[in-house]
């Protein structure tokens, strides 16, 4: 993806500039990965610049609307959790929480636009065709694990790209890179470090009396002490089961999304700032607005579900 970048960067801008300046990092965040802020980074920079965008308003866009399908899409690990820990199909959990995933994009859009400017740019509709692997891994998912559905567009791509050896090697010597695996496995050690505290059981008991704000509250205090996007799902869904059954599940999902966002411990955060060089201060003011207007408008929605 990264080396594919000038083409992704050009197909999506023939949807126009600006929608570009989001829809770049939002197509990317369509293959959940590892850090994987930091390629949606390296495609969407040389539009920032353009645009004239400040380091840390390149930060917030790149970080935040690459993350807006957690409440949804079936590769992010937290939509399969909630099944499981439901017993419900994926699908009724996307029937549940698609409205987590429209405040995200709302939210986003309300903080972001005013930062993006109206630049002369043109793309190539045909270079659409780039995000061919992104739709290879989503429908080879249903079929295959996740891992395997990944190794195999990725060896449709080798194959019919004709990649050479010496790449291959560079792309593995990438994957591996040092800091992305730390990032991953101290994230990881402290999210069963939560679970074995029975942290998120003693916020249930707590706060029971109150069930939305335990919907909310619970999640978003796991995502934030761990920042991994599917650690909520694991950890905060099983006690508040009972709960969350139904359209209140968007609010859980706020919760842990709002959670994941704002945790300094999230890896494509500390990625993505290194990658613009961005102060985290003024990354901060821009998540924290973001933040504002999602919280008022999940917890909107959840009153309206409600009454």
């Amino acid at each position: 993806m990264k080396e594919e970048g000038e083409k992704v960067a050009s197909g999506l801008l023939s949807l126009g500039p600006r929608a570009a300046a989001f829809a770049i990092p939002a197509a990317i965040g369509l293959l959940p990965m590892p850090g994987g802020a930091y390629i949606s980074a390296v495609v969407s920079d040389p539009l920032y610049g353009k645009m004239g965008l400040k380091s840390h308003e390149k930060t917030f866009i790149n970080y935040f609307m690459r993350h807006i399908w957690i409440p949804v899409w079936p590769l992010f690990q937290g939509v399969l959790i909630t099944a499981a820990v439901l017993s419900v199909s994926v699908w009724q959990v996307v029937e549940w929480s698609w409205p987590a995933a429209l405040i995200a994009l709302t939210s986003g859009l309300a903080v972001g636009l005013p930062l993006v400017k109206r630049v002369e740019a043109s793309g190539r509709p045909r270079d659409l065709i780039t995000l061919w692997p992104l739709a290879a891994v989503a429908l080879l998912s249903f079929a295959l694990p996740l891992p395997l559905a990944v190794a195999s567009a990725y060896l449709a791509y080798v194959i019919i790209k004709k990649t050479p050896g010496d790449f291959i090697l560079k792309s593995l010597k990438y994957a591996l890179n040092p800091r992305i695996l730390a990032i991953i496995i101290f994230s990881l050690v402290f999210a069963e470090y939560i679970k074995e505290s029975g942290l998120s059981r003693e916020f249930a008991e707590s706060l029971g009396a109150f069930s939305a704000v335990a919907i909310f509250t619970i999640p978003f205090a796991i995502g934030l002490a761990t920042g991994v996007e599917f650690t909520f799902a694991s950890l905060a869904f099983p006690p508040i089961a009972p709960l969350i059954q139904g359209p209140s599940l968007a609010l859980a999902f706020a919760g842990g999304f709002l959670g994941v966002m704002l945790s300094p411990a999230h890896s494509c955060l500390v990625l993505t700032r290194e990658y613009y060089k961005s102060d985290i201060v003024s990354v901060y003011r821009l998540l924290v607005r973001a933040a504002v207007i999602f919280t008022a408008l999940s917890f909107l929605f959840y009153l309206l579900i409600l009454y």
